[in-house]
């Protein structure tokens, strides 16, 4: 199975992870669900990272993100550039093989 190295979105998404936790989010609030997601992808984003397993995790956060997040919002803007650097690696992995 291939592998794809998903180092600069797993730096995004840290970065992302600090500022929100700056905030300090109130415990069960949708910014607190969000580092859930969000850790998880760091997780999953470690070593080189299987298609499937990164896309399951990324299937998920973009569902929270659809049915809980307005667009609108920082938060919204956050999780779309999350999204974006995920598909410019994976169109980048493609282009190289």
């Amino acid at each position: 199975m291939t592998e794809i190295y998903f180092d600069e979105l797993r730096l995004i998404v840290i970065r992302h992870i600090r500022e929100i936790e700056a905030l300090g989010p109130e415990n069960q609030s949708t910014e607190w669900y969000l580092l859930k997601y969000l850790n998880r992808i760091t997780k999953n984003a470690l070593l080189p990272a299987t298609p499937g397993r990164m896309e399951n995790c990324m299937r998920g956060f973009i569902r929270f993100y659809v049915d809980n997040i307005d667009e609108q919002s920082l938060l919204g803007e956050r999780c779309r550039n999350i999204y974006a650097v995920y598909k410019k690696t994976l169109r980048s992995t493609r282009e190289e093989n």
